[in-house]
């Protein structure tokens, strides 16, 4: 159990650093649980406290429709099916698998042919990036048919692609895969998007009808013991590119630094290019690049953008780069 301030504090966060201005109903809903006794209780008793957790167990029950939106409505929800929200939160984790990300990755892409791995793949959609339309303002990309549309605010010289590189064989890796053809996967998947957040909504259905139709393989296994196995299948013939956004947040320090030590092993059998889209901090080459108190470390970055990092490895050596600021769900990109 946790103490109940501990799930104060947490709502607190969670509403001012990445609500407020975002979400206007999960801001409102973080500070009401932040401010009310009773719920702050109901959640420090569950194994998991985390705010996108907890709400996500209550849109899973009710549907975006129905999701209450102000404190009173969620207090009276609790008290009338607490027990359903209880079983959720103990039984299921947040399982994300934002496509709005892909715009942030796919200027770092380099000229294809590419052989492209993602690790924390979830249902594998970011894999089919090749098969989305991307509105950079003035600039469109992909394909214009697709029940995708990502768009991106962009500042500064963005390498923006004439065209999206060649995709000749991609692979996810996932501890918890998510089967797109799985009703009650994809039903909580959905649930995970913020229930004010109908485009990202609109766009995640999307991207599963275009995975069923394309489906991707995404093995069931850990970015540390179960990668080599799959980076042995990547074809020679394209450059191999290992991908992911807000995964090793979710990691410890062990466990990253081994990750990245079978990048670096790998490369000495061919050259391996890693793109990270991380929270500052939790990749340390990548955080000492960034400008201004991000370089510090400091976790009170009130915008909470990520860092897209750039990383090759050759021959068992580095080579970092900070290329731009990223929003988490991928809605805006500043190049650096």
């Amino acid at each position: 159990m946790s103490d109940r301030e501990d799930v104060r504090s947490q709502y607190r966060r969670f509403a001012d650093r990445e609500c407020k201005g975002y979400s206007d109903a999960y801001y409102r809903l973080a500070l009401a649980v932040a401010e009310d006794d009773d719920m702050a209780a109901f959640i420090a008793a569950m194994p998991v406290i985390q705010p996108n957790l907890f709400f996500a167990s209550v849109q899973f029950l009710t549907g975006p429709e129905r999701m209450p939106l102000t404190g009173p409505a969620l207090r009276a929800l609790l008290e009338h099916r607490g027990p359903e929200v209880r079983e959720v939160m103990r039984s299921r984790r947040t399982q994300t698998n934002e496509v709005g990300r892909c715009a942030v990755l796919l200027p770092a892409l380099p000229p294809g042919p590419l052989a492209l791995v993602e690790v924390g793949a979830s249902a594998g959609l970011c894999l089919l990036l090749d098969r989305f339309h991307y509105d950079f303002g003035a600039t469109q990309i992909g394909v214009q048919s697709s029940p995708v549309r990502i768009r991106s605010a962009t500042t500064g010289p963005v390498p923006l692609p004439a065209a999206i590189p060649e995709i000749r064989w991609r692979r996810g890796l996932d501890l918890h895969p998510i089967d797109v053809r799985d009703h009650d996967a994809v039903q909580w998947l959905l649930a995970c998007v913020w229930a004010d957040h109908v485009e990202r909504r609109r766009r995640l259905e999307g991207a599963i009808a275009v995975a069923r139709r394309y489906p991707v393989t995404v093995a069931r296994g850990d970015l540390v013991d179960d990668l080599p196995a799959v980076l042995a299948e990547a074809p020679e013939t394209a450059q191999l590119v290992i991908v992911h956004s807000a995964v090793l947040t979710y990691v410890d320090p062990e466990r990253r630094q081994a990750f990245v030590d079978g990048l670096a092993d790998e490369s000495s059998r061919r050259d391996v290019l890693w793109l990270s889209n991380e929270a500052p901090g939790v990749i340390p080459e990548i955080t000492a690049l960034a400008p201004g108190r991000l370089g510090g470390g400091s976790t009170q970055v009130a915008d909470l953008r990520f860092l897209l990092g750039r990383t090759r490895f050759t021959n068992g050596r580095r080579r970092d780069e900070l290329l731009a600021l990223a929003h988490p769900h991928g809605a805006e990109l500043a190049w650096l």
